[in-house]
């Protein structure tokens, strides 16, 4: 989803001014920020971020930090949704009207986000588990392709040594922002649960960072690259396939960021629409419920309309600068968040007075 909010775009402007080294500490600040929040999280099982917040700090405390959660969700949700429609009315058809196709959209999302927490998990794995072969292909594709000028690249990476940009960090950074889920379904890990394969979080991140940067530059070259704002969608669309009538790669890629832009705004919508339902002191989180609460219809139908007005308001220039003001400020949550629930362990240990073993054997939830 970086390349819906305009992550490579924020990136190619740097190209010559520290776009490089900012991959390289993204690259390490991500990976410490997701490996350690994940291991905090491992500490409470059954557990979301509400249930900590609640248990270990006051509600005049806790309150506020799950509002701050849920309106970085929502708002995540509302700029893909407004990039998403954008794009795929400007690529697919110009001509039809922006605001029909941006209800069929939020009506989609409105639908699938507002479902239990078991729901749109078991939504998402499906999915990706479907278009996974197709996202493999188009990367295979690119890959490979004749047109892509390695030379181009090996220029941009000369400029290495320039200082990184915060801009530009927090924007990389946002490739490993999908640790995130864990603050809502970690209601749903029992105990003893541990996340295998940790180690890969690193090396996809950095392969997803350096690919979504130096790909288009290896097509359009160093200098036009920075004149295109939906990057990656004419980048794909300068791919050829000749497999019948499946002639251009931007179709194929349409329709995989179709579907990974609802996934993630479904997503997106039901974590902002728990975290909000949590303030509540009556609240007792259900990982499956049947049937769909009004509560759950009214919140989401609330961000559907947040979407509309935000539409009303954006353009082009609008929401590239709504979009970079919001990585940055992302960037500074997540820390925030991360040294938040390292309080919180640390806070749990000495309550409870534990000495577990080293790497965090001792559980602190239900």
């Amino acid at each position: 989803m970086n390349i819906m909010l305009f992550v490579p775009h924020i990136l190619v402007k740097d190209r010559f001014d520290g776009a490089v080294m900012s991959l390289l500490v993204a690259i390490a600040c991500g990976s410490v920020v997701s490996m350690v929040t994940i291991w905090c999280y491992q500490q409470f099982p059954e557990m979301g971020l509400p249930e900590i917040l609640h248990r270990y700090f006051p509600a005049w405390i806790a309150i506020p930090l799950i509002v701050l959660a849920g309106v970085a969700w929502s708002t995540a949700g509302i700029l893909v949704v407004y990039s998403f429609t954008r794009t795929m009315g400007i690529f697919f058809n110009p001509e039809t009207n922006e605001f029909y196709f941006l209800f069929i959209v939020v009506f989609a999302c409105v639908l699938a986000g507002s479902r239990s927490s078991r729901s749109v998990q078991f939504t998402l794995e499906i999915l990706f588990l479907i278009i996974a072969p197709l996202g493999l292909f188009i990367l295979f594709k690119a890959v490979t392709d004749d047109q892509v000028s390695w030379d181009a690249m090996r220029v941009v990476a000369g400029y290495v040594w320039k200082a990184p940009t915060l801009k530009s960090v927090a924007a990389a950074s946002f490739l490993f922002s999908g640790y995130l889920n864990i603050q809502l379904f970690n209601r749903m890990n029992p105990s003893g649960y541990k996340l295998k394969y940790r180690w890969s979080i690193p090396l996809l991140g950095a392969f997803f960072a350096f690919f979504t940067f130096f790909i288009p530059i290896g097509f359009h070259g160093t200098m036009a690259v920075e004149h295109y704002v939906f990057l990656w969608s004419v980048t794909a669309d300068s791919m050829v396939m000749k497999y019948g009538f499946v002639q251009r790669v931007l179709f194929t890629f349409l329709i995989l960021f179709a579907v990974l832009s609802l996934m993630f705004v479904m997503n997106a919508f039901h974590c902002s629409m728990e975290f909000f339902k949590s303030c509540s002191p009556n609240y007792k989180p259900k990982p499956e419920e049947m049937p769909v609460p009004r509560s759950n219809w009214i919140l989401c139908s609330v961000f559907g309309a947040l979407s509309f007005l935000y539409s009303l308001w954006a353009n082009e220039q609008r929401n590239t600068w709504a979009t970079e003001w919001w990585l940055v400020s992302r960037f500074f949550v997540e820390l925030f968040a991360m040294f938040v629930m390292l309080f919180v362990v640390l806070r749990a240990r000495k309550k409870s007075n534990v000495r577990g073993a080293k790497g965090g054997s001792a559980h602190y939830g239900k």
